[in-house]
C-alpha cells in the first residue's frame, strides 16, 4: 500500500495560513521519520487537502531565469542553457536541449508526474468523511481543484506536444501495458481538457478568501477553457501541409470551437469577479507604471490565477537577480530583442516602419540614427523594456554609485565621451558595430564592423562595464515589466506573483475569436465589430487609440486581415514576458518568419556636444551629450526554423520506454 510522508504532509499543513503567498518546498528533501498509510491519508480531510495543496507544485509558474520567451523574437537569454541549440533548431530526441529542462512548463515526466499525483486524489477523494472543519463542499472543492490542475497539466502537454497519452488512473509497477498508453490524438485530448474543467466549474467557488489566493476557481477553469478551445481552433492544428502527423490534427468544426472560446472568455468578462485597471490618467510614464503594477503587485483586480512568493522561506521569486542589469550585480538573463523594441506602436498608434531609404530606418543591422528613438511610444513599452538612460528605480550600492550617482539609478547601457585630461590617459574606447556582412546564410562570412574611437568611459551596465561584465545584455535593452525595481535584488527576492491568467487574456481571446469567425464567414460583419469592441477597451485602458484609428495610422483597413494585425500584436505587446509569444507563433504559423530573424540589439554611444565638457562619473544627460543609436547584428545565436520545432520532440527515454509513442516529425 502506497505511504505518504508523514513530514511533507506536517510541514505542508504548517503553511496553510500562508498558502499562495509562502510556498512550502524543501521538505521533500527531507528523510521523514514517520509515515501514513493511503487509508491514513484519506481518513483525515486535513492531509488530503496537503495532498491538493501539493499538486500546485506540479504545474511550472515562469518567474524563473530562463523560460520560453528566450525561444521566441521576443528575447535573447544570455547565458545559454540549452536555448542557443533549441534557436537554432539542432536539437533532437536524443538531445532536446532545452524542452528537457525543469523551467520548461510542458516537460513530459514532470507534467505526467503531476498527472499521476491528481490521479491519485481523484481515486479516492470520493471516500473521505466530511467532518465540523471540513464540510462536504468543502472537499468537493478539493476535488474541484484536483480536475483543474489535471487539466492544466494536459493543456501545457497539448500546446507543447501535440496529442499525448491521456492517463487517467493509477499503475502498478506490474501494469506495463496499461502504463504503454498511445498517444491520443488532438480531439480526444481536448475533450478530456474540457470535461475536467467542466467538473471542476461545479465544483469551484466563484472567489477565493484573501487568505487563500492562488488557489482555483469556477472562472479560472472557464478560462482555461477559453485559451485551449481558442489554442486548438488555430491555423496549425488545421493545417495538413506541415503538420502531417494525425495525432496532432484537429479534426472537429473550427467555427464552433471559437464560438466556444468566445463565449467562455465573454462569460467570465461578463459574469467574474474581476475587472480591468484604468492606466490611461497621467502622462505616459504614469501610465506606463500603472500597467506595470498590474504584474508587480501581490494582488489586483485584473489577476485571475497566480503564484504568489513569500520573502523569507520557499520558492522565492528572483526576478531581479535573474533578469536585472550587471550595474546592480544581477545577471541579466533574458534581455529584449531589438525587434521587440521595434514592435510597439507610437501614441497615434502607428508602428514604425522598416524603410531601408530612410535615413532614420532603425531595423536592420548597421542603421543608426541621431536622438532618443524610444520617445513617444505606447506606455506599455516603458513598463516593459528598459534602455540606456532610463531611470532604474533604486539607488546602486556603494560599488556602483562611484559610477552612476543618480538617485533612482540611471541605466548606462553604452559607452559615453568625457573630456581627455592633460595627463596620461587608458586607451581610446574602440566601439564596434557588427554590419550586414554577416549572415545567416553564409555563417562563415566574417562580421562587417563599423568602429569609432573616442576617449570616454564604458557604462556600468555594458558587458565592458566594470561590474559583472560577464553578466551584462547582449541585446544593449533590459527587461523590467516582471521586476520590482525597488528590491535589492543582488541580495532580496521579491514579493512579486507569477500571473498565470489574467482578464486581459479573456478580451484578446474574445477579440481574436471574433475576427476569426469572420475569417470562416461567420456573421462577419457583426464578429467584426465585436472584434474592434473588445480589443478597443483592453487598448483604451491604457490611452491607446481605437483599433480603427491605428488601422488608419498603419494603413490598413478595417477587414479581417487588419484587425488580425491589430490583435496579433496587441497579444505581442500586451503579454511580453508572460510565456505567450511561444504559443501564439507556432498556432499561427508565423514561426518560420519570426523564429528566422537575424538576432539584433542596439548600441548606443554618446558624443559631448560642442562646447560641452564632461568627466567622471557620467550621468546621462541629453543637453551634454549628443546619443548615436546603431543597430547591432549578434552572431551569438544564428537563428534559424525548422518545421520540427512546431511540436517539441517527445524525450529518447521516454519513447523506449514505452515503444507504442509515435515521435513528433522531424526529430530522431
Amino acid at each position: 500500500m502506497k505511504n505518504i510522508s508523514k513530514f511533507s504532509v506536517i510541514i505542508i499543513l504548517a503553511c496553510l495560513p500562508l498558502l499562495m503567498f509562502t510556498r512550502c518546498d524543501g521538505f521533500m528533501d527531507v528523510v521523514p521519520f514517520q509515515e501514513y498509510t493511503e487509508d491514513d491519508v484519506f481518513a483525515e480531510p486535513r492531509l488530503v487537502e496537503a495532498l491538493v495543496i501539493q499538486l500546485y507544485n506540479n504545474i511550472r509558474h515562469g518567474a524563473l531565469e530562463h523560460t520560453l520567451d528566450g525561444l521566441t523574437d521576443d528575447a535573447y537569454f544570455t547565458h545559454n542553457y540549452g536555448q542557443r541549440p533549441t534557436n537554432e533548431a539542432v536539437i533532437t530526441a536524443a538531445a532536446p536541449e532545452w524542452f528537457d529542462n525543469g523551467n520548461n512548463p510542458f516537460r513530459w515526466q514532470d507534467r505526467y508526474t503531476g498527472i499521476r499525483n491528481a490521479n491519485f486524489v481523484l481515486s479516492r477523494i470520493d471516500e473521505v468523511e466530511a467532518t465540523p472543519n471540513y464540510s462536504r463542499a468543502s472537499l468537493n472543492q478539493m476535488k474541484g481543484e484536483a480536475h483543474y490542475l489535471r487539466a492544466h497539466m494536459y493543456h501545457e502537454l497539448l500546446r507543447g506536444y501535440g496529442g499525448v497519452p491521456i492517463v487517467d488512473e493509477i499503475h502498478g509497477l506490474l501494469d506495463i501495458d496499461k502504463m504503454r498508453a498511445p498517444r491520443d490524438n488532438v480531439d480526444d485530448v481536448l475533450a478530456y481538457i474540457l470535461k475536467d474543467l467542466t467538473a471542476a466549474e461545479e465544483l469551484l467557488p466563484a472567489t477565493r478568501p484573501v487568505a487563500v489566493l492562488g488557489r482555483a476557481t469556477q472562472y479560472v477553469a472557464t478560462g482555461l477553457k477559453a485559451r485551449i478551445q481558442l489554442h486548438i481552433a488555430s491555423e496549425l492544428y488545421a493545417d495538413r501541409t506541415v503538420n502531417t502527423l494525425r495525432v496532432n490534427q484537429y479534426h472537429g468544426d473550427r467555427a464552433a470551437l471559437y464560438a466556444q472560446a468566445k463565449a467562455n472568455a465573454i462569460k467570465v468578462i461578463d459574469d467574474g469577479p474581476y475587472a480591468l485597471i484604468d492606466c490611461s490618467a497621467g502622462n505616459v510614464y504614469e501610465r506606463s507604471e500603472l500597467f506595470k503594477a498590474i504584474i508587480t503587485d501581490q494582488t489586483n483586480s485584473e489577476q485571475m490565477f497566480v503564484r504568489n512568493f513569500g520573502l523569507d522561506a520557499g520558492d522565492r521569486n528572483r526576478m531581479g537577480l535573474w533578469h536585472g542589469p550587471n550595474g546592480y550585480f544581477n545577471w541579466s538573463g533574458t534581455t529584449p530583442t531589438h525587434d521587440l523594441v521595434m514592435a510597439f506602436e507610437f501614441e497615434d498608434g502607428s508602428l514604425a516602419i522598416n524603410d531601408p531609404d530612410d535615413p532614420d530606418n532603425l531595423f536592420n543591422a548597421g542603421d543608426f540614427r541621431i536622438g532618443n528613438p524610444y520617445n513617444g511610444r505606447e506606455p506599455r513599452f516603458y513598463a516593459t523594456v528598459a534602455t540606456d538612460g532610463n531611470e532604474w528605480g533604486r539607488p546602486r550600492n556603494s560599488a556602483g554609485r562611484v559610477w552612476d550617482p543618480s538617485p533612482m539609478g540611471r541605466l548606462q547601457a553604452g559607452a559615453y565621451e568625457l573630456t581627455r585630461p592633460t595627463a596620461a590617459t587608458p586607451d581610446n574606447i574602440s566601439f564596434a558595430v557588427q554590419t550586414p556582412q554577416f549572415s545567416l546564410d553564409n555563417p562563415t562570412a566574417p562580421a562587417g564592423l563599423i568602429d569609432i574611437d573616442f576617449f570616454g568611459v564604458w557604462g556600468v551596465d555594458t558587458r565592458q562595464g566594470p561590474i559583472e561584465d560577464w553578466n551584462g545584455s547582449w541585446t544593449g535593452y533590459y527587461e523590467r515589466k516582471l521586476i520590482d525595481c525597488a528590491v535589492d535584488a543582488q541580495y532580496n527576492p521579491q514579493a512579486v506573483p507569477w500571473t498565470f491568467m489574467r482578464l486581459a487574456e479573456m478580451y484578446t481571446i474574445a477579440a481574436e475569436a471574433s475576427v476569426e469567425l469572420a475569417a470562416l464567414g461567420v456573421d462577419a460583419a457583426k464578429n467584426l465589430e465585436d472584434a474592434a469592441k473588445y480589443i478597443d477597451i483592453l487598448r483604451g485602458r491604457v490611452g491607446n487609440v481605437p483599433s480603427k484609428d491605428a488601422l488608419v495610422a498603419r494603413g490598413l483597413s478595417f477587414d479581417v486581415v487588419g484587425m488580425r494585425s491589430i490583435i496579433r500584436h496587441e497579444r505581442r505587446v500586451e503579454f511580453a514576458y508572460e510565456s505567450t509569444r511561444y504559443f501564439d507563433v507556432r498556432r499561427w504559423m508565423i514561426a518560420p518568419q519570426t523564429n528566422s530573424k537575424p538576432l539584433t540589439g542596439i548600441r548606443v554611444f554618446a558624443r559631448l556636444k560642442p562646447g560641452q565638457t564632461a568627466e567622471r562619473p557620467y550621468v546621462h544627460n541629453e543637453e551634454v551629450w549628443e546619443y548615436h543609436y546603431y543597430v547591432n547584428l549578434l552572431g551569438n545565436e544564428r537563428r534559424r526554423w525548422d518545421n520540427k520545432l512546431y511540436f517539441a520532440p517527445i524525450h529518447r527515454t521516454d519513447m523506449l520506454a514505452n515503444p507504442t509513442l509515435v515521435q513528433n516529425p522531424g526529430s530522431y
